[in-house]
Parts: C-alpha cells; sequence; structure tokens
C-alpha cells in the first residue's frame, strides 16, 4: 500500500513497466500476463482508489486527474524515472492523459483497447441503473460469484477462470459479501480522446483484441495515425480483456515493443 493506493510488485530485473486496469477491475488482471516477463521487465500493478485493495474516495468524483495521482503516488514510491506505462480499458485511458501531461517520465505508453468517445449503449443504462440501487450484499460467497461478469461480456476464458478471477473481485464485510469496487466509478467522466493525442511527445502503441467492438480496428488505426509517434497492434482472437483472452501473446508483444524504445 503506497498511502491511499494499494500495488503488487513483482521485482526482479529489467526495464520498469506500470500496468494500470479498467474500471471495476484490479492488479490480478495482470497476474497471467507478467510471468512471461520473468528476467525481462520489471512490473508493477496498481489498483485506482475506489478498486480492488486501494481505499475509495469519500465525497469526491473518481476523474483521471485523481487517477494521475494515484500514479504519481507509486512512482515516487518506487523511485522510478523512467518507464513504460501499459494500461487497459479506462485505465488506458487515464495513461493517455499521463503520458500527455508528464510525458518527461515516459519511455512509451501502451493503451489496450479503450473507448475513444463516450457513446450512450444499453450498457450504459444498465451501469446508471446500478449506481441508482443500493450497494448489494450477498449472504455467501457462492451467491456473490454467481453475479460475477465480464463487462463486456466477450472472452476466451472458461468458466473456472472466471471464477477465480471473481474472488479477487469481492470481499467479506459485517453484513455479508460485497464487490471491492465502488459503485461511484462507473460514472467515471469520459471525454473525446482525440484533442489530446497531437499533443502526445512518447512513443505509443495502441493495441486492440481482434474481435474487440469496443476499439474497432479503423479506430485503432485513425488512433495510431493521430499519435506523432504512434503505432498499432492487433492481437489474434482476443476480445475486449486482452489481459485475460492472451496473456501470453500480449506478453511477449509488449517484451517487444519495450527492447525497442529508446532509453
Amino acid at each position: 500500500m503506497v498511502g491511499p493506493v494499494h500495488a503488487c510488485d513483482w521485482q526482479g530485473p529489467g526495464d520498469n513497466v506500470l500496468l494500470l486496469h479498467g474500471m471495476a477491475a484490479h492488479t490480478h488482471w495482470w497476474d497471467e500476463v507478467v510471468p512471461h516477463w520473468k528476467g525481462r521487465l520489471r512490473a508493477v500493478a496498481l489498483d485506482f482508489r475506489g478498486h480492488g485493495d486501494s481505499r475509495w474516495l469519500s465525497g469526491e468524483r473518481y476523474t483521471s486527474d485523481r487517477y494521475l495521482e494515484d500514479i504519481e503516488l507509486v512512482r515516487r514510491e518506487l523511485g522510478w524515472r523512467r518507464f513504460l506505462l501499459v494500461a487497459h480499458s479506462m485505465g488506458a485511458r487515464v495513461a493517455l492523459d499521463y503520458a500527455r501531461s508528464r510525458g518527461e517520465f515516459l519511455r512509451g505508453v501502451v493503451a489496450i483497447d479503450f473507448l475513444t468517445d463516450f457513446i450512450p449503449s444499453s450498457r450504459d443504462h444498465k451501469f446508471g441503473k446500478a449506481q441508482a440501487r443500493s450497494r448489494p450484499v450477498y449472504p455467501d460467497e457462492d451467491a456473490i460469484l454467481s453475479k460475477f461478469r465480464l463487462q463486456p461480456t466477450g472472452t476466451l476464458l472458461g468458466k473456472e477462470d472466471i471464477r477465480r478471477l471473481g474472488r479477487h473481485s469481492i470481499r467479506q464485510g459485517p453484513g455479508g459479501w460485497s464487490w471491492k469496487f465502488d459503485w461511484n466509478v462507473l460514472s467515471f467522466p469520459y471525454g473525446s480522446v482525440w484533442p489530446q493525442l497531437p499533443q502526445l511527445n512518447v512513443e505509443a502503441l495502441i493495441v486492440r483484441g481482434e474481435h474487440s467492438a469496443i476499439l474497432p480496428r479503423e479506430m485503432m488505426n485513425k488512433v495510431a495515425a493521430a499519435l506523432p509517434r504512434g503505432r498499432a497492434l492487433e492481437i489474434a482472437e482476443a476480445h475486449h480483456h486482452i489481459p485475460l483472452d492472451r496473456p501470453k501473446e500480449l506478453a511477449e508483444a509488449l517484451a517487444s515493443y519495450a527492447a525497442g524504445l529508446h532509453a
């Protein structure tokens, strides 16, 4: 724990990599990716506030600026002057903000499968309805795990793998079992990504899963073209949750990318 922020440090040798998760996720999204970097990259993953084992905000809105502070807390605690920032989904939007405002600390940024613009959908309506309800509490672990789903739902994971991931997403309290993430994170404000892209003067890699409905292929290429130093990469067979669907392939691609960056 770095103050209010929980981080998982795999330690070991290699260039520094900081990993950021998506909305309602946590550090364990990276559990199957990091072991493939043994001896090559030193990875640290954080839980944004309101997620995983980090503290929740009280009376404040969860915003990208707040999450930039989380990154800085961890970076300063680690003493890192240069690192590669790798982020998925909502975390990718935060990573692009960080690259724009604090690019001097980055060797590069990797933004994985994210929304470029907020377009209201039935899924967002469902999230809005969830926020309006009282936070649910379940009587036992089986009851809450039966409700655990990835959003969006497309994935190559089997039921048991999803259940294992779900166990990292819940906690037991005095009244029963509930989710680790604060439902208020569902109101995270997504603006348009396009105005900031020309301002990113760092090496940037934009990644999508072949079957992702979140970042279409033409949009991935458009984002990469809008970046001064951008490239694009598609991971075969993966859906939106690439670190879960194709961890080895993603790890190898990122290790290769990191090896080609200037110090």
